[in-house]
């Protein structure tokens, strides 16, 4: 039912699957992350159980206490922001990793760092406020994945260090143009991007990946791959 797409790193393959708009699943040396699960547990159902589960933010777009209380298995850790932490009932925050912006943990042998992610156009400033969410950056034996969530270019990704495949949000009013990812790539420098949460309401065609594929330099080191993130419409 989903794409899947394998990279290789020093300790096996890392495998990334998108799933739906803002969700995804890495698999990698037996663990298996979810990124902000959301549509109901039904939807993953032909995934492997997640040993973690990042989450970014309280949108209902990225969080669904519904699809994730089944979910979580006996031994399941999640990391979240504060504002996701404080909704959780108690024995859900007793697994979780309280993160905010700019913290480091090591949650089964993966190293997690928490990215500041907001907007920074006037106009926009509602939508995600500063210190509020976390993007994630990953480190899964030296292979480094940038899971951006719902921001625009901000000047923490100018320090993120070397960063082998980053997940970007392109969507308006609540994210970024494909202009603005292209700013968002020049500054990660990643060896793959992927543009995701590109369609809202999701059954309507949004800025489809091509419109980034468009704008990218021929000469750019890295290579955008266009995959579908709404695969079940």
């Amino acid at each position: 039912m989903f794409e899947r797409d394998e990279f290789e790193t020093a300790s096996g393959t890392l495998a990334v699957i998108p799933v739906h708009h803002a969700s995804l699943v890495l698999e990698w040396d037996g663990e298996v992350i979810y990124c902000d699960p959301v549509g109901g547990a039904e939807r993953y159902a032909s995934l492997a159980r997640p040993t973690i589960i990042v989450l970014t933010h309280h949108h209902g777009d990225h969080l669904d206490f519904e699809t994730l209380d089944p979910l979580i298995g006996e031994k399941t850790v999640l990391a979240a922001p504060r504002i996701v932490y404080d909704q959780m009932p108690a024995d859900m925050a007793a697994k979780t990793r309280l993160m905010a912006n700019g913290d480091e943990a090591t949650i089964n042998g993966i190293g997690l760092r928490a990215i500041p992610m907001y907007n920074t156009t006037p106009e926009r400033l509602q939508y995600h406020e500063k210190g509020v969410g976390n993007g994630y950056l990953f480190d899964f034996a030296g292979t480094r994945v940038y899971l951006a969530s719902d921001t625009e270019p901000t000047s923490h990704m100018d320090d993120l260090g070397p960063v082998d495949i980053a997940f970007f949000p392109m969507n308006l009013p609540f994210t970024m143009t494909p202009e603005q990812v292209r700013t968002a790539i020049e500054k990660v420098r990643p060896k793959v991007a992927y543009p995701f949460h590109y369609r809202y309401p999701f059954d309507k065609i949004g800025t489809e990946p091509e419109a980034l594929i468009a704008l990218m330099p021929k000469d750019s080191a890295t290579e955008v791959r266009a995959r579908n993130w709404y695969p079940d419409l």
